[in-house]
């Protein structure tokens, strides 16, 4: 815990400094301190993502970063005071309950942040994802290695940024960070919400009844957790500025929406958002077109750029666009393999649904069992009984605008990959919704966030049986708060394996043992992926990975071979 403290303390300050930059470059004058930190994180993923073309994300890239850090500490002194001083006001402020109440939530992040990661994309690709960029920055056909591998999101560039790998392979910490200072801005809202004011305050505050599915998230770099956190609050941004907006406040939320963006491509959807403000006050925002374009383009020529080199593809895992001619790119049918598997998890990895007409799919799909089938019935649900909170809403323009996004983003994912965690950010948004449409006394709402947060405590200290959940035996158990963890933070990976090296068709990498799963590479020495995986793709495909050269910089390439080879 103390460890993981100091961590974010030192991501407190080079979030804080760069929010300075990015705020100086961007023009943006006014901005909650809590904003102020995402839009530095904005800043130093795209710095991170940057330089990740060029160099590692090692010792060498962090010793810059500090330079830059002491130069800015200097020379913005003052701004720094005043950004001290707001938050010291600002916390001040909150009445005493909701002090104790955010105390108690930061405990619990930091004391989950100490245990070890539950996810298991943790360890199929997160740790190696992050461990590649730390040693080599972004490598050629990283996809062909291991095909989660080719998502390399933002978020784990910036994760590669803040973890000190030179130092030890435990601080994987940037979620519990996130859900440090955007619980922080939830908390706030609700001390300030007054029922003259706008309920929105309110609603976003709510999001902490959603603590215990989050709390989660914060032990491992989940694109996802962001995604939860902060796409609420583009919704509130975008309803509270439907009927009127500044330039200074429609920059924040394309800058917002370009992070979201950045980090996962199903959040393109949010831009729509973004257009829709930017056509509705053309008037008051054209004057500044050429910022949004510039900041636009950059994050979308890095995006490209990023997926290029470790796919071979401008939008992976999407064909389209297929313009590039390069020996790294994954061979199609392996892509196609990989988009299958994808949208066979959304359908809880049942591969005879493909012999279902669209009727009998949705049934299935909706059926489910256990915590994958209840979001997709409470989805559902919403989706039908939501019209008639539209109609009594005072903001009915900006609700059916987001309500026509969440039906939308069902339709694309349905054909695509239909998991509840790429449209839970709809579920938080509508269910919250209908909840203050219902439910007006903020003392009831404020009752169900203490509940929350206090059951979220319950599987951080306390064994708890996730049968009920689940089906995957890989994902049985949480890990718990031990009191060794106070000082040292748990390992980021709960892989409980030992690690072999292996040569096939002079292709040499590190494997776990059998008895882990199919996609699972853990902690595992680079260039590392699971043999099961390799002689699947091998008998099935007739592909293999190799390397470029000698030198693991320059990257891998599949090779196709000869069945008598394999």
């Amino acid at each position: 815990m103390a460890l993981i403290f100091l961590s974010w303390i030192y991501i407190l300050i080079t979030a804080t400094n760069f929010g300075i930059l990015f705020r100086k470059f961007f023009g943006i004058q006014n901005c909650h301190i809590i904003i102020h930190q995402v839009l530095g994180l904005f800043l130093y993923t795209i710095t991170t993502s940057l330089f990740a073309f060029f160099i590692r994300l090692h010792i060498e890239y962090y010793l810059g970063i500090l330079i830059i850090n002491i130069l800015i500490t200097f020379s913005y002194r003052t701004t720094l005071k005043f950004y001290i001083n707001a938050l010291v006001k600002s916390i001040r402020e909150l009445k005493t309950h909701y002090k104790l109440l955010y105390l108690f939530l930061f405990f619990i992040i930091l004391a989950q942040s100490s245990t070890q990661p539950y996810l298991l994309d943790n360890e199929s690709y997160y740790i190696q994802t992050i461990k590649w960029l730390n040693e080599y920055g972004y490598v050629k056909g990283l996809a062909n290695l291991h095909m989660f591998l080719g998502q390399n999101s933002a978020w784990h560039a910036l994760q590669a940024g803040l973890n000190f790998p030179f130092l030890s392979t435990n601080f994987n910490d940037l979620n519990g960070f996130l859900f440090v200072i955007i619980g922080y801005l939830a908390i706030e809202k609700l001390n300030n919400y007054k029922p003259e004011g706008s309920i929105q305050d309110f609603a976003f505050g709510m999001i902490l009844i959603f603590s215990l599915f989050l709390m989660q998230f914060i032990n491992s770099p989940s694109p996802d957790l962001i995604i939860f956190l902060l796409a609420p609050y583009v919704f509130y941004l975008f309803i509270i500025g439907y009927k009127k907006i500044n330039v200074n406040d429609f920059k924040i939320i394309l800058s917002l929406v370009l992070f979201l963006c950045f980090i996962k491509v199903t959040m393109g959807i949010l831009s729509i958002l973004v257009i829709i403000l930017f056509i509705k006050h053309f008037n008051t925002l054209k004057n500044k077109i050429l910022h949004y374009f510039i900041l636009s383009g950059l994050i979308l020529i890095l995006f490209l750029l990023k997926n290029a080199i470790v796919s071979g593809y401008l939008i992976y895992p999407i064909q389209s666009l297929d313009i590039l001619d390069v020996d790294w790119k994954q061979p199609k049918v392996l892509l196609e393999f990989y988009n299958n598997g994808t949208y066979l998890a959304g359908m809880n990895n049942n591969a005879d649904v493909s012999t279902l007409n669209l009727i009998e799919r949705f049934k299935y799909w909706i059926s489910i069992p256990k915590l994958h089938g209840v979001f997709n019935k409470i989805y559902i649900l919403f989706i039908l009984i939501f019209p008639w909170f539209i109609v009594r809403s005072k903001d009915k323009s900006s609700m059916m605008v987001i309500y026509t996004l969440a039906i939308l983003q069902f339709i694309v994912l349905w054909n695509t990959s239909p998991q509840y965690r790429f449209f839970f950010i709809f579920i938080i948004f509508l269910s919250i919704q209908f909840f203050i449409s219902i439910i007006k006394h903020k003392s009831l709402g404020v009752s169900l966030v203490y509940l929350s947060i206090i059951a979220s405590a319950i599987p951080v200290f306390f064994n708890i049986n996730l049968n009920t959940f689940t089906n995957n035996h890989f994902s049985m158990a949480l890990s718990q708060f031990k009191l060794k963890h106070v000082v040292v933070p748990e390992g980021n990976s709960k892989t409980v394996t030992s690690f072999n090296k292996h040569i096939i068709n002079g292709f040499e990498f590190n494997s776990p043992d059998d008895d882990v799963f199919f996609w699972s590479t853990g902690n595992g020495n680079i260039p590392c992926v699971n043999k099961k995986q390799i002689d699947y793709i091998m008998y099935y495909y007739n592909y293999i990975p190799q390397q470029r050269s000698k030198n693991l910089a320059d990257g891998f390439k599949s090779i196709l071979i000869e069945k008598e080879m394999k």
